[in-house]
């Protein structure tokens, strides 16, 4: 389990890193020209799903790097010990104020 928290983390750093490389393609437009459903690469750089090998190459061919590239910088990244991503998880929440019951 831990082995798999670590690979997601190498990914989520590898994919932000190379959008930003990519002339900073945003999360949707990435996901959206890799053919994915909104929110899965956000997840993915929150670490929080696990991405196919299938989606790893779309991901690789819309950066215009190989899959092997992109692999390997995963393979670094996870030889270098991956850190959690700085990434909060989700949106900051608005505090909703519950209406007072009147007492009887």
């Amino acid at each position: 389990m831990e082995n798999q928290r670590r690979v997601r983390w190498a990914v989520a750093r590898v994919l932000k890193e190379a959008r930003g490389e990519a002339g900073n393609i945003t999360q949707n437009q990435l996901g959206g020209l890799a053919g994915f459903s909104e929110g899965i690469i956000p997840r993915a750089e929150q670490a929080r799903n696990n991405l196919t090998i299938f989606d790893l190459t779309q991901i690789a061919a819309v950066l215009k790097i190989s899959a092997a590239e992109l692999m390997r910088r995963i393979e670094e990244e996870m030889q270098n010990g991956p850190r959690k991503p700085a990434t909060p998880l989700g949106r900051p929440r608005k505090k909703v104020k519950k209406p007072r019951r009147r007492a009887r």
